[in-house]
């Protein structure tokens, strides 16, 4: 009830790359003829860095278990660091962010989650189209829109999403929602408009329904050097989905559920989630990387004074 319509995160979430496994981590050299991010922070801070090497490709890259990318722990950072707006000697903005994406994951950070993964499997959509996989349909449309408003609208701060909750799990840190329909309905309407019937089918103790389009925009992958954020060059790395559903009312016009419609039964995120608190400042991972020595090089990087 009284939501926000429109929240944009400032600053903007940072884009970088996600460094994969199977290219070794921050192992792979991001500039040519020069050293990875992982040598040259070892080199930088009297490490032996072929141990440091092999250190991250055991936990990280090609000798780990995991196939994993390294874009959860890139987001999480991405929301609660500002991007570097410059290289510092030989390391540029991508390797810094490399660093911190590693601190991240290394450090453990609690998250608030909502929302299980769908993993596949059965999911056979009803007659109306919405489906009967739990983890597919539990992100509900009302805990979509309560979030979003309130966190990007009312705290300027921001959140991580899953975007697309039939296909395989790729993170995205979100940068801005905005509403750009809401049109009030009565139950009746409602159940003959999207579902051919005469009463509406799904939530008894709904009173009224409000019919929405929202937008949800995200940062997405890139390996481009530089001050992103402060040039404004960000736009270029943003997208984002328009989505489609109904939010049910109790007689006090407080949101009490919801269903995708149209398009969206099928494209909606899948969960979301967000970092409790960045890590804290004595933290050294357990392959050596240490939470002061890579929040000097980004703090030295966005002032560019190094």
């Amino acid at each position: 009830k009284n939501l926000p319509t429109v929240g944009v995160h400032t600053p903007s979430p940072w884009a970088g790359p996600y460094w994969p496994t199977y290219q070794d981590s921050i192992n792979v050299q991001w500039a040519q003829n020069q050293p990875s991010a992982a040598e040259k922070y070892a080199k930088a801070f009297g490490k032996n860095a072929t141990a440091f090497m092999d250190a991250v490709s055991k936990k990280n890259g090609i000798d780990s278990q995991s196939r994993r990318k390294q874009c959860s722990s890139d987001n999480d950072c991405s929301t609660l660091t500002d991007g570097s707006s410059c290289s510092i000697r030989t390391a540029h903005g991508p390797e810094l962010k490399a660093l911190v994406s590693l601190v991240y994951d290394g450090a453990g950070v609690q998250t608030v989650f909502t929302g299980a993964r769908f993993n596949g499997g059965t999911d056979t959509p009803d007659e109306y189209g919405r489906h009967s996989n739990n983890a597919y349909r539990d992100l509900n449309p009302a805990y979509f829109h309560i979030a979003s408003a309130n966190i990007l609208g009312k705290l300027n701060s921001t959140f991580v999403a899953d975007v697309t909750a039939g296909a395989e799990v790729w993170n995205q840190p979100v940068r801005g929602f905005k509403v750009y329909e809401q049109t009030n309905m009565t139950l009746e309407e409602a159940a003959q408009t999207f579902y051919a019937l005469e009463k509406y089918p799904w939530n008894a103790a709904a009173k009224s329904i409000v019919y929405v389009k929202s937008r949800l925009s995200w940062i997405y992958e890139t390996y481009t050097d530089g001050g992103l954020v402060s040039s404004g060059q960000i736009d270029k790395f943003t997208t984002g989905q328009y989505y489609y559903y109904l939010l049910e009312l109790d007689a006090a016009g407080v949101i009490i559920g919801g269903e995708w419609v149209y398009g969206s039964d099928d494209d909606h995120p899948d969960f979301l989630w967000l970092p409790k608190a960045e890590p804290a400042a004595n933290t050294v991972t357990s392959i050596g990387l240490s939470y002061a020595d890579v929040s000097m090089l980004m703090k030295k990087s966005t002032a560019c004074t190094a």
